[in-house]
Formats: C-alpha cells, sequence, structure tokens
C-alpha cells in the first residue's frame, strides 16, 4: 500500500524546488510559471468554447426543449445561468489579465512566489468554473432528457 501523496508544498517551498530543479536557474523557473499560466488560459478558454455551444444549442433547441414540460423548463433556465456563472467566473478569474512581470519582487525567490501564488489563485477560479459548468451542463442534460423522455 501506497502511502497518501504528500500535501501541496507552499508557495516559499515550491519555488524553491522549482529553482533547484532548474539548476538555480532562476529564469527557467519563471519561464516554467509562465507555461503554467498558459495553461490555465488554453483550459479557460475551452471551457468558454464549451458555454458557447451550450447557448447557441439553446438558441435553436431551448424553445422545444422547455415546451416539453416543466421540470425541462426550470432544468434549462438553471443550466443556462450556471453555465453563464461557469463562463463568468473563468473570465474574470482566469483571463482577467495581470502580467506575470508585474509579480516582479526584489529578488528572484520572491518573484517565483508571487508568480506560484498568481497561478495557484486563478487554477482556483478555473475549478470553480469548471464544477459550475459541469453542474450547469448537467441540468442542461436533464431538460434534453425530459424533451426524449415526453417529446409531446
Amino acid at each position: 500500500m501506497s502511502a497518501a501523496p504528500s500535501p501541496v508544498p507552499d508557495h516559499r517551498e515550491e519555488a524553491r524546488a522549482l529553482a533547484e530543479l532548474v539548476g538555480g536557474d532562476h529564469r527557467a523557473a519563471y519561464e516554467l510559471v509562465e507555461r503554467q499560466l498558459g495553461v490555465l488560459v488554453l483550459r479557460t478558454q475551452v471551457l468558454l468554447s464549451l458555454s458557447g455551444i451550450v447557448i447557441t444549442v439553446t438558441g435553436f433547441s431551448g424553445r422545444a426543449i422547455a415546451q416539453s414540460g416543466a421540470a425541462a423548463r426550470y432544468a434549462i433556465t438553471a443550466g443556462i445561468l450556471i453555465v453563464l456563472a461557469a463562463a463568468l467566473t473563468a473570465i474574470g478569474g482566469v483571463l482577467r489579465l495581470r502580467w506575470l512581470s508585474q509579480t516582479l519582487g526584489a529578488d528572484a525567490r520572491e518573484t517565483l512566489e508571487r508568480g506560484l501564488a498568481l497561478r495557484d489563485q486563478k487554477a482556483r477560479f478555473l475549478a470553480v468554473s469548471m464544477v459550475l459548468f459541469g453542474l450547469g451542463f448537467a441540468g442542461y442534460c436533464i431538460a434534453i432528457a425530459q424533451l426524449l423522455i415526453d417529446p409531446s
């Protein structure tokens, strides 16, 4: 039986470990954090694309789905509003522009720590957005299921 994973290190420890990983080259460590921030943006763009698809499909089929019954009407309404909340959370929390260079500190280690804190903050917003999207998409799927169960 394997041991439980160790808790996530604090930013100071992670910055130290990153600097050590790249042989003390703080620029390489900084670029690694920069790439991680780029991954967050890419994943946010995927979430926003999926949100756009949900909104577009609702524009074409929403009325038919809502007319299949009260449960479908409430589910699709809740679903689309929760997907909207997911998109707004992603836009405001992850895509809000803040340059990594704005985190420059007194020394390289401090800069890394600030960059890691920014990364973690944006990752939390993305995690919340993904949960919201999942909930909204579930409501949307429930509404579609209602239509399929009772197409009259």
